[in-house]
C-alpha cells in the first residue's frame, strides 16, 4: 500500500471563496450557507485560469455553497478534477454574530451559539492530517480557515485576510520546520 503524505507534510494550494453575498451586504457569514454573486463565480473562473499550470490532481472543498461552488468552477476550468467535500473545512459557526453587520466581530471572542475557537483551530489543522496529499491539492475554504492555516504554518506576518478567489501556496520554507505562503 502506497503511502501520500498528508498535506502538513507537503504544502498544498489555498483558495478563499469567490464573492458571496454576505461579501456584497458586508454581514458576517460564518457557517451560514450564502450563495456566490455573479462577480464570484467571475472570480473563480479567474482564479482556474491562474492555477491551470499547478497540475492540481485534488480539490477539497468546504461544505458551504460558496466555497463548493467556486471549487467546482475552477474545477471545470481545471479540465474536470473532482472535488471532493471536506466538512472540516468548513467555516467556523459564529452564533448570533451570522448575518450581523462585519464591524460586530470581535477576534479572540467566542458569540453565544459560536465554535470556540481552539475546536476552530483543532478542527482546521487536524485536516491537514487527514487530507492525503496526492502531487497537488488545492484546498477552497473560508478567510477563517486561511487564518487559522497562516497563523499556524507560517506565524503572523503575512496579510491577515485572504482575499476572493485568490490562489495561495502554502509550502515548506527555506530552513527546517518553516512555512511560507505566497500568491500563484
Amino acid at each position: 500500500m502506497s503511502h501520500h503524505p498528508s498535506l502538513i507534510e507537503s504544502g498544498f494550494l489555498y483558495l478563499r471563496h469567490g464573492q458571496s453575498e454576505s461579501n456584497v451586504r458586508g454581514l458576517i457569514g460564518g457557517a451560514t450557507d450564502y450563495a456566490l454573486t455573479d462577480q464570484g463565480r467571475d472570480e473563480a473562473r479567474a482564479a482556474g485560469e491562474r492555477l491551470r499550470g499547478q497540475d492540481i490532481s485534488a480539490i477539497y472543498a468546504s461544505p458551504l455553497q460558496r466555497a463548493y461552488d467556486t471549487a467546482c468552477i475552477v474545477a471545470e476550468a481545471l479540465g474536470g478534477v473532482s472535488v471532493e467535500v471536506h466538512e472540516d473545512l468548513r467555516e467556523r459557526t459564529l452564533g448570533v454574530w451570522e448575518g450581523q453587520p462585519i464591524s460586530e466581530f470581535v477576534r479572540g471572542v467566542t458569540p453565544e451559539g459560536g465554535e470556540p475557537i481552539e475546536s476552530f483551530r483543532s478542527r482546521i489543522i487536524g485536516s491537514l492530517d487527514v487530507i492525503a496529499a496526492p502531487p497537488t491539492v488545492l484546498l477552497v475554504a473560508h478567510a477563517g480557515v486561511y487564518r487559522v492555516l497562516r497563523e499556524h504554518l507560517v506565524g503572523a506576518d503575512v496579510p491577515e485576510r485572504a482575499r476572493n478567489a485568490e490562489p495561495m501556496a502554502f509550502g515548506p520554507g527555506d530552513r527546517a520546520g518553516t512555512w511560507r505562503v505566497a500568491s500563484v
